[in-house]
Order: structure tokens, then C-alpha cells, then sequence
């Protein structure tokens, strides 16, 4: 199509756009667009007082005295699979020790040594573990995540959460549905294969060989925007039939050389021919975890376009889950081409509306039909598209605005109309980024989410499911009434590297022990609850 003919079309939609306005067929809504927030800029604005620090300090240690019991008190449930009469350092001890590595936001294991393995932070760990022996060594805490079962420590952070939605403090900044993002990454790559449970991709092409960890996460994004990390799904290939060469080994004689074997056919398989996990196998395993979790009926999804098809809308409709799943042009060819015909029709379904400086259109239709599979299963899918235009300014360049202009497309559970397409498009589709900005934050500001703590697979798995816990903790410090001024004038990153350097001058605040203690362990309460602040920030 010509320059001259697709002008013409757009010339002819925006007059015919305007007589439906004029004749009151189409809604023209204004809604406010939320201003990002911005840290300080005013000269020292990030140095505190004395009288600050010491605020700061107090409001920060009675945060963690609130919270941390009740966490480590389910954490020394764990069996401790050592040898009693041998150890050093208790379990509870080295499962806070590990916690505290990414609540302080400690770069790597020997970065921990350095910094937080040091006696200036005993005082804090003993209010919480009882019968301290100095501060372990990380390679002491990598050597006990290798040994124990991590997911024991990820169903203890699930029973956390599910103790979390269900409290009145949660209650009081969050009502109504749960929204749920799900999405997967990277975790970190290598060139050569350190463990069979690891992905890989063009295993058979030397050169462009890698092997790689891929995580499936899920976040709870709250009304007031706090972002808490939910459930994980670690995605890793079976290693139910293998065949080592004993004689066979690397130059380092410590990895043997593993070979793959079809049980029928007993023929060699290579690597690039076996089935591997992926990420819309590990959404089947997530969702009955959520469903387990959040309930069935009370969960509305935002996903990507990865999981635009059959069986992930099915598995929605079975639980009685609401989502927005963004859908891209080149997907679901056949629903693209009902919607194209139905718009012709149904010149009703229209919505003009201005969000702050951007103007939007959008166009729906709730009557389409999607058949998939063997069994040619069929679909009722409901499309909707946001076309959104906007002048981008370039004051401190100095360069000439710029016209912007781009479209989205969602399919959604609940049929649109006029008086929800706004919210349902830019309110609840558009929190997916959501998750997007959590990978930025645990990738590249304090939680080096990338980096390899330890290369066997379950101290692997072990460490991860621990940064979850610090992550949890410094999401609520962040959003707490007493703390966030101070979050919002120093940034996240910038309050825990402030917060962590005073501990690390032995500023801790010093109070009584509140550990149970019998016998040197703790007294567990098999129903005891964690306590959850009283003063996290509504909406």
C-alpha cells in the first residue's frame, strides 16, 4: 500500500472517529498519568543527621525484630543433615547468615567475607540465633545448602507469603483480587556444562555452545506498588538414565563425561535431540502451585506474549482465574483476522480516551473464536487494541519534538466494554512491567540475581530461595511508614548500602536477646505466625 493510500484510510478512520464522538457513540474518558517518583536532588540531601541516623537505625532494627523471630523459627525446622558432634556453626545461624548476604546486598561469597562475616555484626545475629561461635565462613553456608533439601527452604518462604496474604496488614493495602505477574529469565550462562540438570542450547555446535539456568518467577504486585517476589519454578532437564565412562574425564579429573541413552531403542542421543524443560511446561507446574496457594477464582494474571495460546487460556478458565495476556501481530493468525472482519461491524466498540499527554484509542471485540489441539478445542476470546500517540520532548538536548505513536493488543477474560477498557488496558495489562522492573532490581542493584553463588545444583537452588527472603524483607522496609522517607531520599540500593555501613561500624542498636532458648535450640511453636508491621504504607 502507498504512503498516499494508507494516509487517505487514516485520514478517512479519524473523521469517521470524530462523528462517532460528535453522535455519542464513542466515550471519551481523561485520567490522570501517575508522575514517576524521583529521588532528591537537593545538596545533601542523602546525609542524615545524628539525631537521623540514629532514627533511621532504631525504626530499621525494630523491623527486623518484628519479623526476623518468626522467620527464622520456621527456617530451623529444617534437618540438619551434619553431624552434630562436628559442628561449628547451627543451622538457624548459617540459614540468617545467608539471608543477611542479600538483605545487606553482598556481591559475591567472598564479598561476604569480607564485609558481613565480621565481628561487628554479631550483636544482630545474636538477638536472633542463640549460642553464636563467631560469624561462619560463606564456604560453610555453601557446603550446607549443598546437603540439605533447598526446597525445604522454598516451602517455608511459600508458607511465609501464604501467612503474609492472609493478616490483616495485608488486608489493609490490598483488597479485592489478587494480581499475580508471571515471566521468565536467564539466571546465568556458561560455555561448558557444570551440571546435567542445566539447559542448553547448540550443545552441538562448539563455538556457539551454552549452558544456561532459566527461571520461571512470579511476583504479587500490591495497590500501593509494592512488588513482592512469589513462587519460583526452576527450570532443569531430567537425568532419570545415564551412562557415565568412568575412564572418561576431564583435564581436571573432577566432571566425568556423560553419555545420553534412548532406554527402547538403547541408541546414543544427543543433547540437541532431548527434550527439555521449558518455560510454558514449568507455567503448568507454577499455576497448580498458585492455585494452592492464592485459590482458585481470586487470581488475575498479566502476561506476556509467550503464553498467548490454548492451553495457557484453558488452564485460566479452569482455576476461574481472570488475565490480560499481551498478544503479538504475528500470533494467533486466525484470531487476528476474525478481530480485523468484526471491526468492520462492530464500529460501536470504540473508546477514545486522554491519559495525561497521551491520547488513546481502543478497539475490542468480545465475540471471537479459537480452536487448538488434536481435539480442536474451542475458545471464546475476547481482543482488545490501545493505539497510543504522544509528542516526546527533548528539553535538555535541545532537539525537536518528536511524534510518537504505538499499539498493544491484550486478550482478556472479562468481556470489554466502554467503562472498563481503561482500566482493564493500562491500569491491570500494563502492571506486567511490574516484573520487568523486579529482573532490573535483583539483576543490577544489590542482589546479583546473575551471579553463580555456588555451582552445585541444590546450594544453587538454596541460595536463590534465601535472596527471595531478603528481597521480601527489603520490599517491606522500603514501603514501611516509618522508613519510606528516608527510601524515597536515598533510593532502595542507596538505603541498605547506608543502613549496612553504619551495622558494619557496630551501630547496631543494642537490645535484649529475643530468642527462646532450651537446651541451646530454639522453642518451636509448630502454629506460631509471623508477626507482620503494623505500619506498612496503604495506597
Amino acid at each position: 500500500m502507498s504512503k498516499y493510500k494508507r494516509q487517505t484510510k487514516q485520514e478517512e478512520r479519524d473523521i469517521k472517529l470524530l462523528d462517532d464522538v460528535i453522535n455519542g457513540k464513542v466515550k471519551i474518558g481523561v485520567y490522570d498519568r501517575a508522575k514517576k517518583k524521583s529521588q532528591a536532588n537537593r545538596k545533601g540531601g542523602a546525609t542524615p543527621t545524628d539525631e537521623d541516623e540514629t532514627e533511621v537505625m532504631s525504626y530499621y532494627a525494630r523491623f527486623l525484630r518484628i519479623i526476623l523471630p518468626g522467620i527464622m523459627a520456621k527456617l530451623s525446622r529444617i534437618e540438619d543433615p551434619r553431624d552434630t558432634r562436628r559442628v561449628t556453626h547451627s543451622l538457624p545461624l548459617l540459614l540468617l547468615f545467608g539471608i543477611i548476604i542479600f538483605l545487606s546486598h553482598c556481591k559475591s561469597r567472598r564479598s561476604v567475607n569480607r564485609t558481613i562475616a565480621h565481628e561487628s555484626v554479631m550483636s544482630l545475629v545474636e538477638e536472633f540465633v542463640p549460642d553464636v561461635n563467631g560469624m561462619p565462613h560463606a564456604d560453610t553456608l555453601a557446603r550446607l545448602l549443598s546437603r540439605i533439601d533447598a526446597e525445604d527452604i522454598n516451602k517455608h518462604y511459600e508458607e511465609m507469603i501464604k501467612e503474609f496474604i492472609t493478616s490483616n496488614q495485608f488486608k489493609e493495602v490490598q483488597s479485592g483480587r489478587f494480581r499475580v505477574a508471571i515471566d521468565g529469565t536467564r539466571k546465568f550462562t556458561r560455555k561448558y556444562k557444570w551440571d546435567e540438570r542445566a539447559l542448553h542450547q547448540n550443545a552441538d555446535d562448539e563455538e556457539k555452545q551454552q549452558y544456561y539456568v532459566y527461571v520461571l518467577e512470579s511476583v504479587l504486585i500490591l495497590d500501593n506498588g509494592m512488588t513482592l517476589p512469589l513462587l519460583t519454578e526452576i527450570l532443569e532437564n531430567e537425568t532419570t538414565h545415564v551412562e557415565v565412562n568412568k575412564q572418561d574425564k576431564t583435564e581436571n579429573n573432577s566432571t566425568p563425561v556423560v553419555s545420553h541413552y534412548d532406554k527402547d531403542k538403547k541408541t546414543e542421543i544427543s543433547e540437541e535431540k532431548q527434550k527439555q524443560d521449558c518455560e510454558t511446561k514449568a507455567f503448568h507446574r507454577l499455576s497448580k502451585r498458585l492455585a494452592k496457594l492464592l485459590g482458585k477464582g481470586c487470581v488475575t494474571l498479566v502476561l506476556d506474549g509467550l503464553y498467548a495460546s490454548g492451553p495457557v487460556i484453558s488452564r485460566c478458565n479452569e482455576y476461574g482465574w481472570e488475565y490480560m495476556i499481551s498478544l503479538k501481530r504475528k500470533s494467533l493468525k486466525t484470531v487476528w483476522e476474525d478481530f480485523n472482519g468484526l471491526r468492520k461491524i462492530e464500529s460501536d466498540n470504540t473508546l477514545e480516551a486522554q491519559w495525561g499527554n497521551r491520547e488513546q484509542v481502543y478497539n475490542w471485540s468480545n465475540e471471537l473464536e479459537y480452536t487448538y489441539g488434536k481435539n480442536h478445542k474451542r475458545l471464546r476470546l475476547k481482543l482488545v487494541t490501545c493505539k497510543e500517540t504522544w509528542i516526546e520532548e527533548h528539553p535538555r538536548s535541545g532537539g525537536k519534538s518528536e511524534t510518537k505513536v504505538t499499539e498493544y493488543a491484550w486478550l482478556s477474560s472479562k468481556r470489554i466494554t466502554k467503562d472498563n477498557a481503561f482500566e482493564l488496558c493500562t491500569i491491570i495489562a500494563r502492571s506486567r512491567w511490574c516484573i520487568e522492573n523486579s529482573f532490573l532490581v535483583v539483576k543490577h542493584q544489590g542482589y546479583n540475581y546473575s551471579h553463580c553463588y555456588s555451582y552445585n545444583w541444590n546450594a544453587m537452588k538454596g541460595f536463590h530461595y534465601l535472596m527471595k527472603f531478603g528481597r521480601f524483607l527489603n520490599v517491606l522496609i522500603a514501603y514501611s511508614e516509618s522508613l519510606s522517607v528516608y527510601v524515597q531520599v536515598e533510593g532502595q540500593s542507596g538505603f541498605i548500602q547506608t543502613v549496612w555501613g553504619k551495622i558494619l561500624e557496630g551501630k547496631w542498636p543494642r537490645c535484649e536477646s529475643i530468642a527462646s532458648r532450651q537446651d541451646g535450640s530454639f522453642v518451636i511453636n509448630r502454629r506460631q505466625k509471623i508477626k507482620y508491621p503494623s505500619f506498612i504504607k496503604a495506597a
